[in-house]
């Protein structure tokens, strides 16, 4: 379960006032070494340990990634102790945008936890052609099936935008705390189950469907996952624009433009700038064929 953006920020604020004030916090700084950073990178784990400055936002950046924890249906059920030391061994990554966290196939042996920014889960062709998978938002885990089966990242991992941070803990440390602590397992088999769960659904869109039903299926599974309550609705915590939905359901620009165009006619949704929100939830679900 992801945390709000305006929830991050705000958390993020409160604790560097703390952490200005000398209250750094529980977690100690942990910056990568420059040979940590250039292993990460050869194992497709692109990016930078957090350099602020000042120790201040290290210690903030962990007290959110702890907080995300608390927040996951299956990790809030943890010894707390446990999650505590999770987060504290676990290395700060800032990616720039278009930064690779990982490439598909490549080795990932460790659980990153989106904390700041967005990931943009992908299968990039060999002509250069993107399919959009979602968009990791903070409190959104990657690694899981490689921690699993040893084969590597699943799909090709992105940052968006130019302030991106992600935690990554080693999968030594999480094959050590899961041996101890009988939580662990069971987060992954809750977080697995939930993956399951938005991928038959998004099955469920069968091709002969017209695009606009598709889109209204997708954008209602987003609403419910990543969805906050405004005054004309639900909006979305993540900006996606037109290319972006078309590249999720293998569809052209053209198409999808059109597609959404219908929607917005029909009152259902409003989109400005890649926000989207869902202004009648109810007839979404029945364009949906919900």
């Amino acid at each position: 379960m992801s945390l709000r953006r305006s929830e991050v920020n705000a958390l993020m604020l409160n604790v560097t006032e703390q952490t200005n004030d000398g209250e750094l916090g529980r977690y100690p700084v942990n910056p990568l070494t420059a040979s940590q950073a250039s292993n990460a990178s050869q194992a497709g784990q692109a990016g930078q340990a957090v350099k602020p400055g000042t120790s201040c936002l290290n210690g903030a950046t962990r007290i959110v990634a702890r907080s995300l924890f608390d927040r996951s249906p299956g990790f809030r059920a943890c010894d707390p102790a446990t999650l505590d030391q999770m987060v504290a061994s676990g290395d700060l990554r800032r990616m720039g945008n278009g930064e690779w966290l990982a490439r598909r196939g490549d080795p990932f042996d460790a659980l990153g936890l989106v904390v700041h920014g967005a990931i943009e889960n992908i299968r990039l062709r060999a002509d250069g052609h993107r399919h959009l998978l979602n968009f990791l938002q903070p409190g959104d885990l990657v690694g899981i099936i490689g921690l699993i089966d040893g084969l590597g990242s699943v799909n090709d991992l992105r940052a968006v935008g130019s302030d991106c941070v992600v935690l990554i803990i080693a999968g030594a440390t999480i094959r050590r705390f899961r041996a101890i602590d009988a939580g662990i397992g069971r987060a992954f088999e809750l977080e697995l189950a939930l993956r399951s769960r938005f991928l038959y659904e998004r099955l469920s869109a069968d091709p002969s469907m017209t695009l606009d039903v598709r889109i209204a299926r997708l954008l209602r599974s987003l609403a419910r996952m990543y969805g906050e309550p405004c005054a004309d609705g639900v909006r979305l915590k993540m900006k996606l624009s037109q290319a972006d939905l078309g590249d999720w359901l293998g569809a052209s620009r053209q198409r999808s433009n059109y597609a959404i165009g219908q929607l917005k006619s029909d009152g259902l949704i409003t989109m400005r700038y890649s926000n989207i929100t869902v202004t009648d939830p109810i007839r979404l679900a029945e364009r949906a064929q919900l």
